[in-house]
């Protein structure tokens, strides 16, 4: 049954397969909780099937899902240009998310990028924390080997502590083949001394280190 963008937008958030919220609120410092914030941000990069597209939602459209204390409300906010607005909350564990996702596609002749405009806060209301974060481009190779990648950078910083992580979504070889399949690296660093505190790499979809 085909989905709608919403739904897809939706899954993201909640279909992970571990409790990424319950082990971001606790974390005992700071820095644990961001690299947790950080992985929950990774795992909501989705794989998707190449002629397999959702259909766009209509003007005031809503979608909302509820799995255990998760409750995910998404809108259409917009038509023209096509905005999607998410909010969702743990009650539990006392955490709040909103999204707006503006996608801009452009046609490059053998494929196609979508940029996905727009950010995510998440805020840890326990923490008195605001983490924001950006989202990864997805580009449609329709030549010489149809598939999707999601590429670009994508950036993870706190407010209040100055932490900041920078993430690039690496595309795969021109014919798609080879161990660059769904690869991500990245720094974790403090921003007000530079330090770099840790390395990034691994697949998105299966394991980092």
């Amino acid at each position: 049954m085909p989905k709608s963008q919403l739904e897809c937008y939706a899954e993201s958030v909640y279909c992970t397969t571990s409790n990424f919220l319950s082990r971001i609120n606790s974390g005992k410092t700071a820095l644990d909780r961001f690299i947790s914030v950080v992985a929950w941000s990774i795992s909501t990069t989705r794989p998707l099937r190449f002629g397999v597209a959702p259909y766009n939602p209509t003007l005031g459209e809503t979608h909302h899902v509820s799995k255990g204390n998760l409750n995910v409300l998404l809108e259409q906010v917009s038509h023209h240009p096509p905005v999607s607005a998410l909010h969702a909350t743990d009650d539990k564990e006392n955490i709040e998310m909103t999204w707006c996702h503006f996608p801009v596609s452009k046609f490059y002749g053998t494929s196609i990028e979508t940029k996905v405009h727009g950010k995510r806060q998440l805020k840890l209301h326990n923490h008195g924390e605001t983490y924001e974060m950006n989202s990864p481009s997805l580009v449609i190779k329709i030549l010489p080997i149809p598939r999707t990648d999601w590429v670009g950078n994508v950036g993870v910083k706190c407010l209040e502590t100055g932490l900041v992580a920078e993430l690039s979504y690496i595309s795969q070889s021109f014919f798609g083949f080879g161990a660059g399949q769904r690869l991500v690296k990245g720094k974790i660093f403090d921003s007000l001394s530079m330090k770099i505190l840790y390395k990034i790499e691994g697949h998105w979809d299966s394991y980092l280190t």
